[in-house]
């Protein structure tokens, strides 16, 4: 049974490792998703491959045979972007993110018409909504999705109210928020802030000292508008609501285009999934959840792991659940996507990463 099991792993790595995928997360020209997006990957041998964006804007490609591809990006209403001559070497994950534009629109109107009556006098201008500066083309990985917390906070400040409105309790994409930092915490006109939300881990009755924590993104602000202990900021990406009391902390972006060899899966040194989303203790594919291991233990964006358990006083038999990918990094932890899962996929089961 050993023997047949070794070797069904061996075919399964060792099929991958011949082969090459993509993905990536692709935006607007605000930092907002977009989804439905018709990602499309063509080689020089007309081998095609298509996927759309999920919900978050992201893509991953099936395995793809190795060689020099070219990609394009199209969606109805904006820019459709083509980047050539992408490498695939067998066994590598590209990650390549894109931003699109929105399309220009012209069009010609002729009218026909009696000469109109003088027209009313101008009613008066309303002040103008502030707009977003376009976020940095090197685009964060992935905005949403859970984190392990760490001891101490990044936070510069916390989400006071909106802005207009200060009894709304939930925030969208295009709201003006009120924070209750400024000038004096190193806050600058036009700055990108993360929002973030903690939440509670393990034992839900366990000792404050003690109680483990963890933090989901909630979205993107930009800061519009500075004073010395405070500042007003423009929601331009949600991953669901913004709430009062939300803290934000800079936005730091990660490379938008690498890649990352297949490796095979370290057993020996294997890392434990600590959370899922929003404090969820198990997970399925498709969703995000998080391992504690990152970028001091030499974790890499679009690195695949395997996903294991071993059974009571078996030590050296891995059973293998399913498999995933890194989407997003920090120190000491990172955030995973599942891409297959025979079973459900629960806070304390193990991941060998493939180095």
């Amino acid at each position: 049974m050993l023997i047949a099991w070794l070797t069904a792993l061996a075919l399964f790595l060792g099929g991958q490792n011949n082969q090459s995928r993509l993905m990536g997360v692709i935006v607007d020209g605000s930092g907002a998703a977009l989804p439905g997006v018709t990602v499309t990957v063509r080689s020089a041998s007309a081998h095609v491959t298509t996927v759309l964006t999920d919900g978050s804007g992201r893509y991953l490609t099936d395995w793809m045979p190795p060689g020099v591809y070219v990609v394009s990006f199209a969606l109805s209403g904006f820019e459709t972007r083509t980047v050539t001559n992408i490498p695939l070497a067998a066994g590598q994950t590209v990650v390549l993110d894109q931003q699109l534009s929105l399309a220009p629109v012209s069009e010609t109107v002729e009218v026909r018409a009696a000469v109109p009556a003088p027209a009313p006098p101008p009613a008066p201008k309303r002040p103008s909504r502030p707009e977003a500066k376009p976020v940095d083309k090197e685009i964060l990985a992935s905005v949403c999705g859970p984190r392990q917390a760490t001891g101490f906070s990044q936070a510069i400040g916390r989400i006071v109210s909106h802005r207009d409105d200060p009894d709304r309790q939930l925030m969208g994409r295009g709201d003006l928020l009120q924070i209750d930092a400024g000038e004096k915490h190193g806050v600058t006109s036009g700055q990108n802030l993360v929002v973030r939300r903690r939440f509670q881990t393990g034992d839900p009755f366990a000792p404050k000292k003690v109680a483990t924590f963890a933090e989901q993104t909630a979205g993107l602000v930009q800061i519009i508008e500075t004073h010395g202990e405070s500042s007003v900021a423009l929601v331009v990406y949600v991953c669901g609501e913004l709430r009062a009391g939300d803290t934000v902390e800079p936005y730091i972006p990660q490379p938008a285009f690498f890649a990352v060899s297949a490796g095979t899966p370290r057993f020996d040194e294997p890392g434990r999934i600590t959370t899922g989303e929003s404090g969820q203790t198990a997970g399925s594919t498709g969703q995000m959840m998080v391992i504690d291991r990152g970028i001091m233990q030499g974790v890499q964006r679009g690195q695949r792991l395997t996903i294991f358990r071993r059974p009571q006083g078996d030590a050296g038999r891995p059973l293998t659940i399913g498999d995933g990918v890194v989407i997003a990094l920090r120190a000491d932890s990172a955030t995973i996507r599942i891409e297959r899962a025979t079973d459900a996929v629960q806070s304390g089961d193990l991941v060998a990463l493939h180095r």
